[in-house]
């Protein structure tokens, strides 16, 4: 939503979510630092069709077993850096990469390593033979054996990944320092660590007297919950439409389903129910379970749903009317590390006002855009009264289509500004996103939809508090409009967040997050709008987690303000509401009393509004002249909102301005 120079967390979606380690069905673990001292001599298939035989005694000194899968998304992060370590240690250590998945091919294992640019050998276990006599569990995990066949290190390559989770370096390389250890003749410090990554489905005995299968029941289950996601041509790492790709896949959806990842969904229910809630229901999830405790049968084909088809470009009611990509050239997407937040300014061409009644985002490249945000830049001068969110893509949400008689004000001359957030997913790759619009007549609109923004930024959070609230108003808001959708922000160290109603008679929770997560940028939309006539203030809480329990943390050691970089954070929410272009007058519009009434609001007006102003110098002035300049307020501020506050063009607001700006926003 708002710019952010470091992103130091990235979405790892693997049935969307990565996992610590645990045991497989049917594994047994060793002990912790257990050495397996029995002779190695294993043949597993070459990609290339010949037979690859893994042995001791070795005339290799360490040999570094890697396994591997072609669509676990770690998987494909390491690839690189494993063929770095094997190009470090050629002379003394050999490395081998296989794969276990039983949803995997030789093709595909062979394309894998040419994709990443892997020159060691590469083979298929068909059998799970290394998978067990190893014990492993997870792709990716390591084991570095010696020329004896004594298992001497087991588990990560490095710490940098925690489910959900993606540090921005790692902070020990953990097979690095057990190769490094063992070359100069010496014990590995730690010889067991727990792999992350995706789990490794065992080959499974159907029970041909099931009563749940794929074909009846686990079918329907994945079409309803995660085939959105999960197809050709989705965001999904991997395809959950066909049984050769669930039942590999099988351990790792009942994992990230039970740890509540998948669906990805955050809010909890509340005093207002929400109409796009993703929920897997208990019975559902009691079919999986059962289905896998059975052997993952099959079925009778003739029970099998009517397939979903791969993904195509647009969700939206009629083909667009206009179609605005964001750039002309593609971004490209480096092979891995964090990318910056992009932003493209394109200009739509638009010489006269436009409504819209639906916009949907399509990603170029759906393997690396994480979501993507278009706002409108009207032309200077335009008189803006609220954030100015036109739509966006998120994985799992749908086209923005509004209900008949909405729609959204395009200002002639306006500008679209496309904010990217992309995460690197193992080999370089291009983006060109795009937008699409549906217009609709002026004549036919009878509700003008806004995005109103409350914001918060006078807050400092103290080193190692797990729990630091910050409270917030969105001080001005229409009363004559509905509230329809709910989006939170906050960045890596937000923890929870409430959106609280207060009306004469009661206060009302209209979305409460416990679990806030940065790597889903949720737009919750209310099932029926909430017309605002009768609330008389809405008030946000934004926790946040300062301390080392919060794996994303970039530093716990550190006081934390407002700022635009990931590091630093947010409190702020963004409210989309709508409201009738006309409104009937009173019958006592001239009444006294009504008179009065209305100088009392326009009061309470003017004092918000100076109340603003002071603040906003008051945070933001650091000369000390009285105003502020372009280069004092932060970046997403600049982008989106200094021209329009500054209307005399010279670079700097004053209170005068900021006055004006505050009451053109009631």
């Amino acid at each position: 939503m708002l710019r952010m120079n470091r992103v130091r967390t990235i979405v790892i979606c693997l049935v969307c979510g990565v996992a610590a380690l645990k045991p497989s069905q049917g594994l047994t673990q060793p002990a912790p630092g257990a050495v397996i001292a029995e002779a190695v001599d294993l043949t597993i298939v070459d990609v290339h069709g010949g037979p690859l035989r893994i042995q001791s005694p070795s005339p290799h000194h360490f040999t570094v077993l890697c396994f591997l899968g072609t669509e676990c998304p770690l998987a494909r992060l390491y690839g690189p850096r494993l063929q770095r370590l094997a190009q470090r240690y050629s002379e003394r250590v050999s490395f081998v990469g296989i794969c276990s998945n039983q949803q995997d091919s030789l093709r595909k294992f062979r394309h894998y390593g040419q994709q990443h640019g892997i020159g060691f050998p590469l083979g298929m276990d068909y059998d799970q033979e290394a998978m067990r006599r190893f014990h492993v569990t997870r792709t990716p995990e390591v084991i570095v054996i010696d020329s004896q066949g004594r298992v001497r290190y087991q588990g990560r390559i490095d710490d940098q990944y925690l489910p959900g989770v993606a540090r921005p370096e790692p902070t020990t390389a953990d097979l690095r320092a057990a190769l490094d250890a063992l070359l100069v003749g010496q014990e590995v410090t730690i010889a067991k660590t727990n792999a992350v990554g995706c789990l490794i489905a065992p080959k499974r005995e159907p029970d041909p007297d099931a009563t749940v299968t794929f074909a009846n029941q686990v079918s329907r289950v994945l079409n309803q919950q995660c085939v959105q996601c999960h197809r050709e041509g989705e965001i999904g790492p991997l395809g959950l439409t066909d049984y050769d790709q669930v039942i590999g896949w099988a351990d790792m959806i009942l994992e990230v389903v039970d740890d509540g990842r998948m669906p990805p969904w955050h809010a909890a229910e509340g005093d207002v129910e929400l109409e796009n809630a993703r929920k897997m229901t208990a019975d559902q999830r009691q079919l999986l379970h059962d289905w896998v405790a059975a052997g993952t049968p099959f079925g009778d084909p003739a029970d099998l749903p009517t397939a979903v088809m791969a993904a195509t470009d647009w969700h939206l009611p009629q083909s667009p009317d206009l179609v605005v990509p964001m750039r002309e050239k593609p971004f490209i997407v480096p092979a891995e590390g964090t990318v910056d937040y992009q932003y493209f300014v394109v200009d739509p061409g638009f010489e006269s006002e436009q409504w819209v009644s639906a916009a949907e985002v399509i990603p170029g490249n759906r393997g690396v855009v994480h979501h993507c945000i278009v706002f409108l830049r009207p032309p200077d001068g335009t008189r803006m009264q609220e954030i100015g969110f036109l739509s966006a893509y998120v994985p799992g949400q749908e086209a923005t289509i509004m209900p008949a008689g909405y729609g959204r004000r395009i200002p002639a001359g306006s500008q679209f500004v496309f904010q990217m957030h992309y995460t690197p997913n193992g080999t370089p790759q291009s983006d060109i996103s795009k937008i699409g619009l549906v217009f609709a007549p002026a004549d036919s609109i009878t509700h003008e939809v806004l995005v109103l923004g409350g914001i918060e930024q006078d807050f400092e959070i103290p080193p190692h508090d797990s729990s630091h609230t910050v409270t917030g108003d969105v001080g001005h808001f229409p009363r004559d409009a509905e509230l329809m959708a709910i989006a939170p922000h906050m960045h890596v160290r937000g923890k929870s967040f409430e959106l609280i109603a207060e009306q004469a008679e009661r206060t009302r929770t209209l979305l409460r997050v416990p679990r806030y997560d940065f790597n889903w940028q949720h737009n919750y939309r209310l099932a029926q709008p909430l017309p605002l006539a009768d609330i008389q203030r809405i008030q946000f809480r934004c926790t946040f987690d300062n301390s080392s329990k919060n794996p994303s943390n970039p530093d716990p050691t550190q006081y934390v303000t407002w700022g635009d970089q990931t590091w630093e954070e947010m409190s702020l929410v963004f409210l989309q509401i709508a409201r009738p272009l006309q409104r009937e007058n009173t019958a006592d519009q001239d009444d006294q009393q009504q008179r009065e009434r209305q100088e009392m609001e326009r009061q309470r007006r003017q004092a918000d509004a100076e109340q603003f102003a002071d603040q906003f110098i008051r945070r933001f002035d650091r000369d000390g002249d009285g105003q502020v300049s372009k280069t004092e307020v932060p970046t997403a501020f600049y982008l989106f909102q200094f021209r329009n506050v500054d209307q005399d063009k010279d670079g700097l607001l004053t209170r005068e301005e900021l006055i004006k700006a505050a009451l053109a926003r009631q």
